[in-house]
């Protein structure tokens, strides 16, 4: 098996690191450097207003919905250097890397204006409703229900272990939309506004440090327009599975960096 990488790869390489280079703080390569409190929050406003600028959040999206067109391999040479670096990509991980992608996909034109300029900006952040409480590694037997009422979807039921949903101001879910199909085919991939007062309820799951990254999600006739339903009507489980893979797609296949990296400083 041949791992090297090609010449134009190399190339692309290069450039990325020549701007982290150029674009991180004095002394961010050194060891034992570190920021802390009022500094780091100012780095983390800063940096951001500086991805943006050099063109890299949401890089591989075509250029046509604001995106450089990166091939999959600078994509993973992008997620490499960044990880070597220890340069943080923008933290809304749901909305660029899992939802975004999933709409470029799968999405109608109407959903992709609406939706991809209000994720590329950071306008909107999001979270993501599959698990439940009796629906994890076997995710098709989820509950939760969506009922067409007009031009509404009508969604009641729970999701779980739902990261950032205190926060978020859509949820993009899993919901049976068939309930006489086979659980495999009769599921839609819905996108919901969180901000529903008295029809969606979030609860912190606090864990043994005192967090409560993770949330319960309760959903009490909650309701989304008609057309917010992405690949179709029953063909969730295919949307969902486009989704995951983006979720395992080239930011996982180098995230061992940044252990490597984190490691090698503790060593």
């Amino acid at each position: 098996m041949d791992l090297t990488y090609p010449p134009e790869a190399e190339a692309f390489r290069k450039e990325i690191r020549t701007w982290l280079e150029d674009n991180l703080p004095d002394g961010w390569f050194d060891d034992g450097f570190e920021l802390r409190g009022d500094e780091r929050k100012q780095f983390n406003l800063d940096w951001v207003k500086k991805l943006q600028e050099g063109g890299w959040i949401c890089a591989s999206w075509p250029k046509e919905y604001g995106g450089k067109g990166l091939s999959v391999m600078e994509n993973v040479v992008l997620n490499e250097e960044f990880a070597r670096a220890g340069a943080p990509m923008r933290a809304d991980f749901f909305g660029d890397t899992l939802v975004g992608p999933t709409i470029l996909r799968w999405g109608t034109e109407e959903q992709k204006q609406q939706f991809l300029p209000q994720i590329m900006k950071g306008e909107i952040a999001w979270c993501q409703g599959f698990s439940e409480p009796n629906s994890g590694s076997d995710l098709a037997s989820l509950k939760t229900s969506a009922v067409l009422d007009g031009d509404e979807w009508v969604i009641n039921g729970q999701k779980v272990w739902t990261t950032q949903a205190q926060y978020a101001d859509y949820i993009f879910l899993l919901a049976r939309t068939d309930p006489a199909a086979t659980k495999h085919k009769g599921i839609s991939y819905l996108l919901v506004p969180m901000k529903q007062p008295g029809r969606i309820e979030v609860r912190p799951i606090t864990q043994p440090d005192g967090s409560s990254e993770f949330n319960e999600v309760f959903f009490d006739n909650a309701r989304c327009p008609r057309e917010n339903v992405v690949g179709g009507v029953n063909n969730g489980w295919e949307v969902a599975n486009t989704t995951l893979g983006f979720e395992r797609g080239s930011s996982a296949t180098t995230s061992y960096r940044r252990f490597e990296r984190d490691a090698r400083r503790r060593a």
